[in-house]
């Protein structure tokens, strides 16, 4: 059976393969929303229905996969908010740090010179106190970044979404007669879905530091989904 930290670290490797998934999808819709020479040369004419469609069609999975991958509390789910929560096991925490700052250079095991092994053994006692500061502070900003994400009602329009509209249809009894959900009177604007997704992508971040002690290179995946999109519209992101 997994260990809880082996179990943490596979929820966070899936959440950030989610997460790039979330940005595949919102890459192809964001020239739609804000870059006026695609939406004037496919939004028109006759492909303004199927240009609606696929709009709408995309908008709709970005809300379900913010609602899911932030607020998700099933066991089995590597949501943004399980972690956090796990995080807030001061037993596990610890752990956690021990891992994050007790990485070693190599150089110690590889030198002979009595002299030079006690420098290196210094400077790693100082490196493995630095990173323990580190670790405590990138918790800290991964707990107070959710707790404003968390509360936030876009947060809450995209759950309402998920739950009414993407994963159930639901219909409220308005002015004397049953009708859809409105998704427009949930108060979110397209550009609040740029706003959530940079908030994630920095938890995502955090969480991938916190909990696997890695990184991802994010300005390598900017680059492909910008190529991906230009070259699926055939015009440059506005």
């Amino acid at each position: 059976m997994p260990t809880r930290i082996e179990k943490l670290q596979a929820h966070a490797g899936h959440l950030l393969d989610a997460f790039i998934q979330l940005r595949e999808r919102y890459a192809l819709l964001e020239p739609m929303l804000f870059n006026q020479d695609v939406a004037s040369a496919r939004g028109s004419g006759s492909q303004a229905r199927g240009f609606r469609i696929l709009k709408n069609s995309l908008f709709l999975s970005c809300a379900q996969d913010i609602a899911k991958l932030l607020t998700d509390r099933y066991e089995t789910t590597p949501s943004i908010g399980n972690l956090i929560r796990a995080l807030a096991d001061d037993a596990l925490r610890a752990e956690l740090k021990d891992q994050f700052a007790q990485r070693r250079t190599g150089y110690v095991e590889t030198e002979n010179d009595p002299e030079i092994l006690e420098v290196l053994r210094q400077w790693e006692l100082l490196e493995e106190v630095g990173r323990r500061e580190q670790f405590d502070a990138l918790h800290l900003e991964a707990t107070q970044l959710w707790a404003r994400l968390s509360t936030s009602p876009l947060v809450n329009g995209f759950r309402t979404i998920r739950d009414t509209v993407t994963a159930h249809t639901e219909v409220r009894f308005v002015a004397d007669k049953y009708q859809l959900v409105d998704v427009s009177a949930l108060g979110i604007k397209w550009g609040d879905l740029r706003v959530v997704i940079k908030d994630m992508q920095r938890l995502v971040e955090l969480l991938g530091q916190l909990i696997r002690t890695a990184g991802f290179a994010w300005e390598v995946l900017d680059a492909q989904l910008e190529k991906a999109s230009s070259g699926f519209w055939g015009q440059p992101r506005a």
